[in-house]
């Protein structure tokens, strides 16, 4: 009886033995396999990048040349209205040439007047959508720079930027934005990805 029960424990053992292998072996291989090597991180200047590449110079001259059209356009009702304006000054004030003509001066200055507001609002329009582009493409160049040079993280500092004066919640909201407190000179690679974006 006493054989059976050592057998008993001995086979207790020898499971207990053969389970910790059979669970504590795999938990060891996906340890080994979360232990990456350390990531190769840069920086770059977002703003910087987004002035010197030749895209925005491009979209930019796209940009004034479909409002060349209509600031013509403003420009021709302004040197209408001034015209209209000095016609009215030989006028006599109550003829009915006089009402005629400032009847068509407030035409022609309220038209002006409208030529303006659309020509800022498409200016910021089409500002905003160029922005907005460029900064995809910039992305995406980023992206390709990165996995052509073996980096595997691109991150934005902005640790150089100026606190701006303001109110105290303006100044809070400025910090809470910031991503990077410091960063290494030696890890920027701006000048690198800006040739790389102005490459032919």
């Amino acid at each position: 009886m006493k054989l059976v029960v050592n057998c008993n424990r001995l086979y207790v053992a020898v499971g207990l033995a053969v389970l910790g292998v059979v669970v504590i072996a795999p938990s060891f291989a996906v340890w080994q396999g979360a232990i990456l090597p350390a990531p190769v991180v840069c920086t770059v200047d977002l703003e910087r990048v987004f002035n010197d590449i030749k895209s925005r110079s491009k979209a930019e001259a796209d940009l004034e040349k479909d409002l060349s059209v209509f600031e013509t356009q403003a420009d021709a009702l302004r040197k209408e209205a001034e015209r209209l304006s000095q016609d009215s000054e030989a006028l006599i004030p109550g003829t009915a040439k006089y009402d005629q003509a400032e009847k068509q001066l407030r035409e022609v200055v309220l038209n002006y007047g409208a030529m303006v507001e659309f020509i800022q609002f498409k200016l910021d329009s089409r500002r905003a959508e160029a922005r907005r582009e460029l900064f995809a493409q910039i992305i995406a160049a980023a992206a390709e720079y990165a996995q052509a040079n073996g980096i595997d993280v691109v991150v934005t500092n902005d640790s150089k930027l100026d606190i701006q004066a303001g109110t105290d919640i303006q100044i809070v909201q400025q910090l809470a934005l910031r991503r990077i407190v410091y960063a290494n000179d030696a890890f920027d690679r701006t000048d690198e990805l800006i040739a790389w974006m102005n490459a032919p």
